[in-house]
């Protein structure tokens, strides 16, 4: 891995791994417990977070798959509007149904099913050729195509947004 790509992962996974751990002593009334009408519980905002990154992620294709994809100039310029959106916590509808949680999908199933997404995006990540992480090869439903470590940046905002979500719902 060449770049900010190995940094980026690797805090990436450092935050998903802690905020799993946090939710293992949890019972399973606390992790479905809506706080409002309509609001997700814990569980639901897991789940969203592990589809949309295999959104993102294009399934988890071979990664001979991937292709580099153009940009236009307003893909480019909505990448970071995006970015400013997550970090200022602005809340905004789910850009795509497929990131949508179902409710259903217990927490250790999440769990494995994430792990087996940040085995594929190490992986991927370490077998780029030289120049391979400038690539757009990812495609975000707003923005377009993005490289890695855009990607990367997104997730973990997008991850820390949600994990406050979490923190707000669990018991104090």
């Amino acid at each position: 891995m060449k770049g900010d790509a190995p940094a980026l992962l690797q805090a990436l996974d450092d935050r998903r791994r802690a905020l799993l751990a946090s939710l293992e002593t949890l019972d399973p009334g606390t992790l479905q417990a809506r706080p409002a009408p309509g609001a997700w519980s814990i569980l639901e905002i897991v789940e969203h977070l592990v589809v949309a990154e295999q959104v993102i992620l294009q399934g988890l294709p071979d990664p001979a798959a991937l292709v580099d994809r153009p940009r236009s100039l307003r893909q480019r310029c909505t990448y970071p509007l995006v970015l400013l959106v997550l970090r200022l916590g602005i809340p905004v509808k789910v850009p795509s149904r497929r990131m949508l949680p179902t409710g259903t999908v217990p927490l250790a199933e999440l769990r494995d099913r994430w792990d087996a997404t940040h085995r594929w995006l190490r992986a991927y990540a370490e077998g780029l050729p030289p120049g391979g992480a400038g690539r757009a090869v990812f495609s975000h439903p707003v923005c377009g195509p993005i490289t890695l470590s855009q990607a990367l940046r997104m997730d973990r905002l997008h991850l820390e947004i949600h994990a406050r979500q979490i923190k707000e719902r669990r018991p104090a």
